[in-house]
């Protein structure tokens, strides 16, 4: 009876192999369509000039993984996919060894890239700091399974290794490090304390690699001047506020409804897996209602919460129960501090909400279950071509990207009314420097039209710009300002022609859909003929 369980299970389990074969086709046969004019520009500008930035940021995503950087955005991308799936698969792949699911762990692995096709889409994943975050937890986590699977000291170098180098991956990201650490000291302080040398040794090596390797220490050291400048305008920008709401947000809706869930079956239930699953499947209705009509990641921690309670009240080591809390926790840590809510930026680490459910419904539950999770993403895979003809991320649609546009050589679709923006801006930005633009929508313009602001930023504060040029010894009557009509100057915070020492000596002109303020000394640059 159990083999021919086992075959059931495999046998759903194809789904995820031929259904993330189907989206992956769609995801990277579209990835020659479209650019994101504020994140990805935002991110390839940094990948382009990294070495001549004056930012903090130089501490982030883009030193660690610039050798993989190509102008060839198509190429970048399919890069960053490649990377990410690989990561993926292997973490899922371990997982399903060291749990011993009663599954084919090849095929499950697909479940999780899957996931990143859903959770990624299309647009948006030019390789930044959140996939590249990803990649170096899946890492870490892949060679900690391997460790507690095949119990070989060494692989912990490499788990360490890549958590070395996630210090310097976005500083507040790091807080993700804390599970896997709690994780080790509760499970191997006292049996076994090779595993802290093994692995501190690691992080040891990846903090000496990313210095001799990535960015020296004294250029390091010399960009902590930039923290102490740029606190004077960092609050202006993620307020304190938003980390306070940030932690309230997920205690109220997340933690503090799971405990008191917990803490009721635990101190009242006499039946406390019965009536724990009744209290998953109500959870399991308001998840699957959610999920087809207005989802609501909230409710999907809540029921996962309750899974790993579940999975608690089980006969199995203590090791794999706490190892799903590591799982589910993951979110939060990369989640955290990336200037979006959780329900904003949860979904993007699904992954590690769907592998410690799917563990727990393989080795709790009958085939019935693990059919209902599969059909969830059977619905996923029916529905997923939709992307390509929906408004995208951004305000694009990509079965509007018919235009070819050439970006430093190369080809990249667009759609009209974005070419004729280029062109229409060609004359006064091509090649241009000191270009300052009213909203970060534009930075897409500059660049494809190689033309470089002082600083790129993400918010036009009035203060901070003029910090950045003071800096730089550069003059405000030297700099040419953007603003497009739908994304004007806040009159509140700049106004090009206040800002200038000059605004007589200025000339102001309207190309298409934008305003440009151009200076006394504007002379035109480039080739003007069309790309």
């Amino acid at each position: 009876m159990e083999k021919l369980t086992f075959k059931y299970e495999n046998a759903l389990s194809w789904i995820f192999v031929i259904g993330s074969l189907f989206i992956g086709y769609i995801v990277y046969s579209n990835l020659d369509k479209g650019l994101i004019f504020n994140d990805e520009a935002f991110y390839l500008f940094l990948y382009r000039d990294h070495e001549t930035l004056p930012t903090v940021d130089s501490t982030n995503f883009y030193r660690i993984f610039n050798f993989l950087f190509t102008e060839n955005i198509y190429r970048f991308r399919i890069t960053t996919y490649v990377l990410l799936n690989i990561s993926t698969f292997l973490l899922y792949f371990f997982a399903s060894k060291y749990y011993k699911l009663k599954v084919n762990a090849f095929l499950i692995s697909f479940l999780g890239i899957t996931v990143n096709f859903i959770s990624w889409g299309v647009s948006n994943i030019v390789l930044h700091q959140y996939i590249g975050n990803t990649i170096l937890i899946n890492l870490a986590l892949t060679f900690l399974l391997v460790y507690l699977i095949y119990k070989k000291l060494p692989s912990l170098i490499i788990s360490g290794f890549c958590l070395g180098i996630l210090i310097f991956n976005g500083i507040p990201h790091i807080v993700v490090i804390i599970p896997i650490a709690v994780f080790l000291l509760f499970n191997f302080w006292k049996k076994d304390k090779r595993t802290f040398i093994y692995i501190i040794s690691g992080g040891l090596l990846g903090i000496a690699f990313y210095f001799t390797c990535i960015e020296s220490f004294s250029k390091f050291i010399s960009q902590l001047e930039w923290v102490g400048y740029y606190k004077q305008f960092h609050s202006k920008q993620h307020p304190k506020i938003f980390f306070i709401l940030w932690i309230l947000k997920v205690a109220g809706f997340v933690f503090v409804p799971s405990l008191l869930l917990i803490g009721y079956l635990y101190r009242f239930s006499k039946n406390k897996i019965q009536h724990t699953n009744y209290i998953l499947i109500v959870l399991g209705i308001v998840f699957m209602i959610s999920h087809l009509f207005h989802p609501f990641i909230y409710i999907n921690y809540i029921l996962l919460a309750m899974l790993i309670y579940r999975y608690f009240l089980e006969d199995i080591s203590l090791e794999k129960k706490t190892m799903l809390i590591v799982f589910s926790l993951i979110p939060f840590g990369l989640s955290f501090g990336s200037g979006a809510y959780f329900e904003v930026r949860g979904t993007l680490y699904n992954i590690y909400y769907y592998l410690p459910a799917a563990i727990i419904i393989l080795s709790l539950y009958n085939i019935r279950v693990y059919a209902v999770l599969v059909t969830l993403f059977v619905y996923q895979y029916l529905i997923f071509p939709n992307l390509l003809k929906e408004k995208g991320w951004k305000d694009f649609i990509f079965t509007e990207q018919t235009e070819k546009v050439q970006i430093d050589g190369y080809n990249l679709y667009l759609d009209k009314g974005r070419k004729k923006d280029i062109e229409d801006l060609r004359p006064y930005l091509q090649n241009q420097k000191d270009v300052i633009y009213s909203h970060n929508h534009l930075m897409g313009y500059l660049y494809i039209l190689d033309a470089k602001p002082p600083i790129y930023y993400y918010f036009t504060l009035k203060d901070y710009i003029k910090f950045i040029l003071d800096k730089e010894h550069k003059s405000p009557d030297s700099c040419i300002y953007i603003e497009s009509n739908d994304h004007p100057f806040s009159p509140k915070e700049f106004v090009p022609l206040k800002f200038v020492n000059h605004p007589e000596k200025y000339k102001v002109v309207k190309a298409g859909r934008f305003t440009l303020y151009l200076p006394e000394n504007f002379k035109k640059t480039g080739n003007y003929g069309n790309q």
